[in-house]
């Protein structure tokens, strides 16, 4: 099975988590940047995709760090885009998602998305890590191999290529 693919509210995030909130009041750029690499460090291991939504005025879609950042244009909130992802995704994908706004909470979650407040997130963040350490830690013991990383589908089909 895949990792799941996780949406997350940026604005509403970094207003929700007080060092970011803090950094926010200085400069927003900041905290943006600081969002997104947080969630870079977790793309690899615990997300197949993280997909950071930004209110814009002008319509971007980029990959930073290997988390794709969106900024809406100005015809369309952040919150119409996530609730259009998470839709869209849903059929093919697990989807998750971040944001502390009830409304969205509930539009998101009625398409089968598993959806985290901004505190929820942060405390699987903290789990994910902890799990990664563990892993990490019992493989030390007999070296930490490449594999340890890879899903069970990717692990099976790089079997069949090396058996073909």
């Amino acid at each position: 099975m895949s990792l799941p693919v996780l949406i997350i509210d940026g604005y509403n995030i970094i207003g929700a988590w007080e060092d970011l909130k803090q950094i926010r009041d200085r400069d927003m750029g900041s905290a943006r940047d600081q969002l997104i690499s947080i969630m870079a460090g977790y793309r690899d291991w615990a997300w197949d995709r993280i997909i950071i939504v930004f209110d814009g005025m002008s319509y971007a879609w980029e990959e930073v760090d290997g988390v794709e950042v969106v900024f809406t244009g100005n015809r369309e909130t952040a919150d119409t885009m996530i609730e259009r992802l998470s839709a869209g995704l849903s059929v093919n994908f697990k989807v998750e998602a971040a944001t502390s706004d009830f409304a969205e909470f509930r539009a998101v979650s009625n398409v089968g998305a598993k959806v985290y407040s901004a505190a929820a997130l942060k405390e699987q963040l903290v789990e994910k890590r902890e799990s990664y350490r563990r892993l990490t830690a019992s493989k030390k013991k007999k070296g930490l191999v490449f594999n340890d990383f890879l899903s069970q589908a990717t692990l099976e089909r790089l079997d069949k290529l090396r058996r073909s």
